[in-house]
């Protein structure tokens, strides 16, 4: 009988000295290439932290170029020297909290707020600006653009006293799209992140690659290939998934080196590659898409009926939620006959 595991290399053989390295909610002891924008984050907390009322920041730019590392990288510093006794650090990922009452509830929790059984969303801001303004509150609220309404973010300005709202998003449009009120009410400034040059991308690859492989296992064509590749998509994040599974496919052939063939590979089997992962996707989000796989290439009216009578929400949530699907890369929407009022039909199939 075959071995299905004879060449494999076992776990002393590991090209691997640390995996979780390559992770992308790994958050390094030192994040290169990010410190004037680190001390920008910092400066607008300092505020707070004397007493005085905080900045409001838009954090901008594209997918995988550090700007939720950076972000966090601050409100870990903050943790670190005791300063969230002044300034409480919340963060808050809007792929998977999307409406008002899910970020209340990790509001409440990140609190250790323990009391929010059979609370309506009402009492859960009354609760969370109870305890916030008992001292001051650093909010970060990323992947903003993801939220169902942006109404939660007026209502914490105004029942919040002392605060630091941080919203990140990649859309350049987000800000000009906001009702005028909220925008006039934030007052908020711009911070953008720009994409890494090839120098700073090799370097932060590298950093990453030494912490997380043994020593001496990759081969310089091999790394150059892959740092190459994130150049060009200019995403961190897809470098370091590439990184990971050329060692995948290397341990898998029981080479103890990393090859330009491992990095090739790697590389054609991710060409479709998305930074954003099924974890990134909201519950609802989720939902959708499974109904979606039960229902292959059903029409999106019939889709959005599954989806009404489990969770009772309006075609615009749903029309929103199917597309930012879609620009994830995770289904496909495809126009297939035209009503006898000149509308479309579409019909909706998963990658």
């Amino acid at each position: 009988m075959t071995d299905l595991f004879s060449s494999i290399l076992s776990a002393e053989e590991s090209l691997f000295s640390n995996e979780m390295a390559l992770d992308y909610d790994y958050l390094p002891k030192e994040l290169p290439f990010r410190e004037n924008q680190q001390k920008y984050l910092a400066e607008c907390i300092q505020l707070l932290l004397v007493g005085r009322l905080g900045k409001n920041l838009l954090i901008l730019g594209k997918p995988g170029i550090g700007k939720t590392a950076a972000t966090k990288w601050v409100l870990r510093e903050m943790e670190e020297k005791g300063l969230d006794e002044k300034a409480k650090p919340i963060f808050i990922n809007c792929w998977k909290k999307d409406s008002a009452h899910k970020i209340l509830l990790e509001i409440c929790l990140q609190l250790n707020y323990k009391w929010t059984h059979n609370k309506n969303t009402d009492e859960l801001f009354q609760e969370v600006a109870k305890t916030i303004n008992k001292s001051a509150a650093v909010i970060v609220l990323d992947e903003v653009d993801k939220l169902d309404s942006k109404q939660v973010i007026y209502q914490l300005l105004e029942d919040l006293n002392r605060k630091c709202f941080f919203l990140i998003t990649n859309e350049e449009d987000w800000l000009a799209n906001l009702d005028e009120r909220l925008r006039s009410r934030l007052v908020i400034e711009t911070v953008e992140f720009k994409p890494y040059s090839a120098i700073e991308t090799f370097k932060i690859l590298k950093h990453r690659a030494d912490h997380a492989f043994v020593k001496n296992v990759w081969d310089d064509e091999a790394f150059e290939l892959i740092t190459e590749r994130a150049l060009e998509k200019k995403d961190i994040r897809l470098g370091l998934f590439l990184l990971r599974e050329a060692g995948n496919i290397a341990e898998r052939k029981a080479s103890r080196k990393i090859t330009a063939e491992h990095a090739s590979q790697a590389i054609e089997k991710v060409c479709s590659f998305t930074s954003k992962e099924k974890h990134e996707v909201s519950e609802e989000e989720q939902q959708i898409l499974e109904l979606i796989k039960e229902n292959e290439n059903k029409t999106s009216t019939e889709i959005y009926q599954f989806y009404n009578e489990k969770e009772n929400k309006s075609y615009r949530t749903f029309h929103r939620k199917i597309k930012s699907l879609e620009e994830a890369g995770l289904i496909e929407i495809k126009e297939d006959f035209m009503t006898e009022s000149g509308g479309r039909i579409s019909r909706i199939s998963t990658k």
